[in-house]
């Protein structure tokens, strides 16, 4: 915290006695006072950050983004407002869809996997969708519920460039079970549980 008393006090001019006891109360008195003011402004920055605003303030964060709340709990509304805002920088990119992700779900980018359906192996060219691309590893414990699953799948459709598509998303979570989600363009979309063998 900054002291005001003291630089207020040395920058008073000499005609002024700096050790009266008018002086001194009031120099304490100006320094609760600024003290408290820097309070409040920290309290207000640290509302405009995405990570510590709650309830209302984050409301106001999201309005920010044209991202509205819906049944979204705390924790889920902040991965929705940096998943809108990774979204409106525009890069489809494999690289710009990592990041997208990543920074959305506040998560290390290098564990995200994104794989194209048609692939060379063995030197020649597999029989695989053009332009389909298979997204795996994110952490499950982000997508708890359907909604959370459904937002995030539809938050990744949008991301990826014009032309291509997402075959299938899977979620990871700890015990290192698998949820795949596949169909994407379809109207059903099919979940399958796979864990270790």
């Amino acid at each position: 915290m900054h002291d005001f008393k003291e630089l207020f006090l040395s920058k008073l001019p000499s005609p002024i006695n700096r050790f009266a006891e008018d002086t001194i109360t009031f120099a304490e008195w100006l320094n609760a006072t600024f003290q408290k003011l820097i309070g409040l402004y920290q309290t207000i920055e640290a509302f405009r950050d995405i990570n510590k605003a709650n309830g209302k303030a984050l409301d106001r964060v999201g309005d920010q983004f044209n991202q509205q709340r819906g049944s979204a709990d705390d924790d889920f509304y902040r991965i929705m407002i940096r998943s809108k805002q990774a979204t409106n920088m525009g890069n489809s990119t494999v690289n710009g869809l990592i990041n997208m992700i990543a920074r959305s779900l506040d998560i290390q980018p290098d564990k995200i996997r994104i794989e194209s359906l048609r692939q060379y192996e063995n030197g020649t060219l597999n029989d695989g969708e053009p332009l389909a691309i298979r997204i795996s590893n994110i952490p499950l414990e982000w997508a708890r519920s359907d909604f959370e699953q459904n937002y995030i799948l539809e938050r990744i459709k949008n991301g990826v460039a014009a032309g291509v598509r997402v075959d299938e998303v899977s979620f990871v979570d700890n015990s290192n079970a698998v949820l795949s989600v596949r169909g994407l363009t379809s109207a059903t979309v099919t979940y399958e549980v796979k864990g270790e063998e």
